[in-house]
């Protein structure tokens, strides 16, 4: 199983098989948004070189290097 990182809405990242896995995963993880709502999504793995910032806006790590031993589908990282 391949997984990927997805950005899902506006301030989560998740890592999926697919986009709609993606959504499922936020939604359960998060109990946030309604079932039947709309959710954005965008593939980032041409992006893994994005730079992920601590809440003191510290660089920390790529997102490749954050993800890069993670096996199952996780929440990865989120912000305000």
């Amino acid at each position: 199983m391949e997984l990927k990182p997805y950005q899902v809405g506006e301030n989560d990242i998740v890592l999926a098989e697919n986009e709609q896995k993606a959504i499922e995963f936020l939604k359960e993880y998060s109990g946030c948004f309604d079932k039947d709502e709309q959710l954005d999504v965008e593939d980032l793995s041409p992006r893994l070189d994005m730079k992920l910032m601590s809440e003191d806006g510290e660089f920390f790590s790529t997102l490749g290097d954050y993800i890069a031993d993670m096996k199952e589908p996780q929440y990865v990282v989120g912000w305000e």
